[in-house]
C-alpha cells in the first residue's frame, strides 16, 4: 500500500522544505505547508474510502533480527486509525490556513509552519503504528514538537518556561510508559504487537504503567499543570495541541490498550479521570485569560474522555471535542487578532478588558457561541451526543466498576461546572459594554477569509446534525456503524438529566455573570512546596556535601598521590638509578687510574713492580 507511505511522510516533507527555504521564503513556506497538508487530507480521505468496508487491515514488515528472532513493525488500519488520519489532517489544514493571517507579521514563519508539519508527522506515526515500541518513538517526537511550538517565541521568558515545563512533566509520564512497555514485552512473550496484545489480560500494575503515558500527554492529574501554561505559544498551536495532536495522543493510547486492562486498573483510571475533570472545571471558573479558561476546559474534557474507559464513547467524544475545541481556540485567536489590530498597549487575552464584542465581530460571536454550547453539551450540538454516550455508560447498572454512582455524580457535577464557566466567559467577552478605555471599539473588526473560513467550518462540525440526522440521538448516527460498535439502546432519561444539569449550569452562570471570583491557588504552588522546594533544598545540601566532603576527600587523595609520586620519583632517581650510575662512575675512576699505569714506559713498570714488592714484604712482615 504505497499510499500509506505518502500519508506518513508528506508532513515530514512539509517540515523539511520550509527549513531549507529559510526566512527569505516566509510566505511561501506557509502556502507550501497548506498545500502539502491539503494533499495529505485528500490521500487520507481516499484511503478511508478504500478501507471503509474492511473492519481491519494489518500491514507488517521485517525490522531487524537478533539471535534468529525477527522483530517486526507495521501499520494497523481499523476504523479508529482511518478516523484519526482524516481528523488530524483536517484540523491541521484549518489551523494552517488560519495561521496564514494570524502569523502574517511573524519573521520566522518558516520555523512555525515547519514545526506544525513535524507535529502532524509525529501524530500520524502514533496513529498508524501497530507496535508499542515504535509508537513510543513517535510519542517522543510529539513531545519534541510541542516543546518547539510552545516555546516558539523563544525570546519571551514565559514561553521558554512553559515549553520546558511541558517537556519535563511529560518525561515523568513517559518514563512510566516506557517501563510499562518493557514489562509488557517480557510478560507477553517478547511481543509488542497491538493486535496480539489486545487478546491478553495484563496485571494491574502494568496497566497503570502504560496509562502513565496518557497521564503525561493528556494532562491527567497529577501531571495536568503543564497544559494551561502551554498557552504561551501561538494561539493556532493551542488549537492543534488541544484538538488533534498532543493531548489526543494520550486518549488514543488509552483506547488502543484498554482491551488489556483489568477492572481494578479501570477503576483506578476512572478515579484519575474524575479528579482531572472536576479540577479542570473548578480552575476554569477562576481564570481571566480567555485561552487559559479554554485550556482548563480541555483538562476537564480529557478527564471526561478517560471516564469513557477507552470505549467507543471515549472515541466519539474525542472526535466531537476536536471540532468544537479547535473552533473555540481559533475563535479566541480571531478575537485576540482583532484586538491586537485595534491597539497594542494592553493584554488582548484578558477577558476583563473585553465586552460587547458581539456587535464588532458578529461572525466570531456566532461561531464561539455554537462551539460553547457544544462544549456545554446542550441539545442539538455535537457535545450533547458524545457526552450522553459517556453518561449512559455510568447509568448502566451492569457497569463492573465499583463506586459507579460516585463517578456518575462526578460527571453530572462536571456538566454543571462546564456550563457555568462557559456561560460566564461568553457573557464577559461578548455582552455588556467594551471595557477597555484605551482602545476605540470602532477599530475592532473581523479578520479575512483565512480567519473566518476555518472557524465557520469547525462551527458547522460542532452541530449535532453532522453526526446524526436526529441531533438528539446518536443511536442512528453514522459514527456507531463506522466504528462497528454495538447498537446503543437509547436512554431518554440520560438525555433529560444531562440537559437539566447543563441548564442549571447555564442559569447559575448567568446569575453570577457580573461577579468576579478571586484567584484559586494552583497545584503549581502545591508542587513547589511538596516537591520543588525540598528538591532544591536537598540539592543545596548535596552541593555542600560535595564541596566540603567529597571534593575534600578527592583533593586529599590527589595531594597524597602527588607526594607519593614525588617520593617514588626520588627513590627511582637516587636509589634505583643511583646504584648503577654510582658503579658506573666508580668504574670510570678505577679505569682512569689503571689506564694511567699503562703508559708504555719500562721505567714506570719497574717502579710500580718495586713498589708492589715493597708492599708485599711489609704485608708479610707486619
Amino acid at each position: 500500500m504505497p499510499i500509506i507511505w505518502f500519508i506518513l511522510f508528506t508532513p515530514l516533507l512539509g517540515f523539511i522544505l520550509p527549513m531549507i527555504l529559510g526566512k527569505k521564503n516566509n510566505t511561501l513556506a506557509g502556502w507550501i505547508t497548506v498545500g502539502l497538508t491539503g494533499l495529505n487530507l485528500a490521500f487520507s480521505a481516499y484511503f478511508l474510502l478504500q478501507n471503509l468496508h474492511n473492519p481491519q487491515n494489518h500491514l507488517v514488515f521485517d525490522w531487524f533480527s537478533i539471535n534468529d528472532k525477527a522483530y517486526k513493525f507495521g501499520f494497523l488500519f481499523d476504523s479508529l486509525t482511518l478516523m484519526m488520519l482524516v481528523l488530524v489532517n483536517f484540523i491541521a489544514l484549518l489551523v494552517e490556513i488560519f495561521s496564514l493571517e494570524y502569523m502574517h507579521d511573524e519573521p520566522d514563519q518558516y520555523r512555525y509552519f515547519g514545526f506544525l508539519s513535524l507535529f502532524v508527522f509525529s501524530m500520524l506515526g502514533i496513529v498508524l503504528t501497530d507496535n508499542l515500541f515504535v509508537m513510543y518513538a513517535f510519542w517522543e517526537l510529539v513531545g519534541l514538537s510541542s516543546y518547539l511550538l510552545i516555546g516558539f517565541w523563544y525570546k519571551k521568558p514565559e514561553a521558554v518556561q512553559a515549553s520546558k515545563k511541558a517537556f519535563l512533566m511529560n518525561r515523568i509520564g513517559d518514563a512510566g510508559f516506557l517501563i510499562g512497555i518493557f514489562a509488557v514485552y517480557f510478560y507477553n512473550n517478547q511481543s509488542l504487537d497491538l493486535t496480539t496484545l489486545s487478546q491478553s489480560q495484563l496485571p494491574t500494575i502494568y496497566c497503570i504503567l502504560l496509562f502513565c503515558g496518557c497521564i503525561g500527554k493528556s494532562a491527567q492529574f497529577p501531571l495536568h499543570t503543564w497544559l494551561p501554561d502551554a498557552m504561551e505559544g501561538p494561539t493556532p498551536v493551542s488549537a492543534l495541541i488541544h484538538a488533534a495532536t498532543m493531548v489526543v495522543a494520550g486518549i488514543y493510547l488509552f483506547i488502543r490498550v484498554q482491551p488489556m486492562f483489568s477492572v481494578d486498573a479501570l477503576t483506578i483510571i476512572a478515579g484519575i479521570g474524575a479528579i482531572t475533570m472536576l479540577l479542570g472545571s473548578v480552575y476554569a471558573i477562576f481564570q481571566t485569560d480567555i485561552k487559559k479558561t479554554l485550556a482548563y476546559s480541555t483538562v476537564s474534557q480529557l478527564g471526561l474522555m478517560v471516564l469513557g474507559l477507552g470505549t467507543d464513547f471515549s472515541t466519539f467524544h474525542l472526535l466531537t471535542h476536536a471540532f468544537f475545541k479547535a473552533g473555540l481556540f481559533l475563535s479566541a485567536g480571531a478575537i485576540i487578532h482583532a484586538l491586537h489590530h485595534a491597539g497594542h498597549d494592553f493584554d488582548a487575552q484578558d477577558m476583563r478588558l473585553m465586552g460587547g464584542l458581539r456587535k464588532r465581530i458578529p461572525f466570531t460571536f456566532i461561531c464561539y457561541l455554537v462551539c460553547s454550547m457544544a462544549l456545554m453539551g446542550l441539545p442539538l450540538f455535537s457535545g450533547f451526543l458524545s457526552k450522553d454516550g459517556i453518561l449512559s455508560l455510568w447509568f448502566d447498572e451492569h457497569n463492573p466498576i465499583i463506586f459507579r454512582q460516585l463517578f456518575l455524580g462526578a460527571i453530572l457535577l462536571g456538566i454543571i461546572l462546564t456550563a457555568f464557566y462557559m456561560t460566564r466567559q461568553v457573557w464577559m467577552v461578548f455582552f455588556g459594554e467594551f471595557r477597555n478605555e484605551n482602545v476605540n471599539p470602532d477599530n475592532i473588526h473581523e479578520g479575512s477569509w483565512k480567519i473566518k473560513m476555518p472557524i465557520g467550518i469547525l462551527t458547522i462540525f460542532s452541530t449535532g446534525f453532522v453526526f446524526s440526522l436526529n441531533p438528539l440521538s446518536a443511536e442512528h448516527g453514522w459514527f456507531i456503524s463506522f466504528m462497528n460498535s454495538d447498537k446503543i439502546e437509547e436512554n431518554h432519561l440520560v438525555a433529560i438529566v444531562s440537559t437539566i444539569f447543563a441548564l442549571i449550569g447555564v442559569t447559575t452562570g448567568y446569575l453570577t455573570r457580573n461577579k468576579t471570583f478571586s484567584g484559586l491557588p494552583t497545584f503549581d504552588a502545591f508542587y513547589q512546596k511538596l516537591f520543588v522546594n525540598p528538591t532544591v533544598k536537598l540539592s543545596s545540601y548535596l552541593q555542600i556535601f560535595d564541596q566540603q566532603f567529597v571534593d575534600a576527600i578527592v583533593n586529599f587523595l590527589a595531594n597524597l598521590q602527588v607526594h607519593i609520586a614525588k617520593l617514588i620519583g626520588w627513590f627511582d632517581a637516587k636509589i634505583i638509578d643511583g646504584v648503577p650510575n654510582g658503579l658506573a662512575y666508580s668504574s670510570g675512576i678505577v679505569g682512569r687510574i689503571t689506564r694511567s699505569a699503562q703508559g708504555g714506559k719500562v721505567q714506570l713498570y719497574i717502579g710500580i713492580a718495586f713498589l708492589g714488592l715493597i708492599g708485599l714484604v711489609l704485608f708479610i712482615v707486619l
